[in-house]
Parts: C-alpha cells; structure tokens; sequence
C-alpha cells in the first residue's frame, strides 16, 4: 500500500453511504479484498482503516501497551462500534449510525487521507481542527525546516 493523502469532499445520503474516492480505492491492496475497518476517532471523525492496514494496527498496538489489562481497555473502546464495511462496486461506502451520529455528519462530508488510513470529518469541524492547530504546525513545520 502506498498511502492515502489529499482530501475529497462527498455527500452522505439518506442511506449513510458516501462515494469513496477513486484514488483512495486505487491505494487498496488485492488482500484488502475492499474491506475497511471504521472507528470512531478521538475527536468527532470516523477512523478508515484499510484491512491489511487495520491488522497491522492492532498488532502496533498490542506492542506499544505495557499489559494485557491496558490492551484489553484500549481495544475494547476502540472496537465497541468499530464495523467492517466493504466498497461496494459503485465506489460507495455505507457508514453506520452509530458512527455517522459520534462524527455529527449530515450532507457533506470530508475525507482526509492520513498516511495508512483515512479520516471522515464534518468539514466545518475539520476547519476549526484546522484553524486551532495552525500555530502547532507552524511551529512544527519550522522545527522540521519543512
């Protein structure tokens, strides 16, 4: 896989389905059999993790706890409303309600590519994410001399 980056803008219909973009379903690998994995965030995003990529997630993130009481914690919250979804042949992805409810989506949606996964956002929470965190980056980006 060669990573998800850039943003698409998409609508949720009355189903809870989404278009997921073309280039994004590109960087889906044949084992991924266009399966994902969907989280929620931890802010109000919905986590899309391809599935290889989503294996791999889990086995991070059993090395990085320091017990298998903190794995349990962990991967509990994180796969309580976690769902696998398929990307049907139309190129769309079903959400769920639960999930679509947390991320407070309605209408247009915001899907931003994050590295090995993607992210869901309601744009004008992605906007003030945005907006509060300039001042981090700039710092950042200068600290990196990017």
């Amino acid at each position: 896989m060669s990573g998800f980056w850039g943003s698409f803008k998409s609508t949720l219909d009355a189903k809870g389905r989404i278009n997921f973009p073309a280039k994004f379903r590109k960087n889906l690998v044949e084992e991924d059999a266009d399966t994902v994995i969907l989280i929620r965030g931890s802010e109000p995003w919905i986590g899309v993790y391809p599935l290889t990529s989503w294996n791999e997630t889990v086995e991070e993130l059993k090395n990085k706890v320091g017990s298998k009481r903190e794995f349990a914690i962990v991967s509990r919250r994180l796969m309580f409303e976690a769902s696998e979804q398929k990307v049907d042949k139309q190129g769309r992805l079903n959400l769920t309600g639960n999930l679509i409810d947390y991320a407070q989506l309605s209408g247009e949606v915001l899907i931003v590519g994050y590295d090995h996964k993607m992210e869901i956002w309601d744009p004008e929470r992605y906007q003030i994410f945005v907006e509060n965190t300039e001042h981090d980056f700039q710092n950042i980006a200068r600290d990196l001399d990017f």
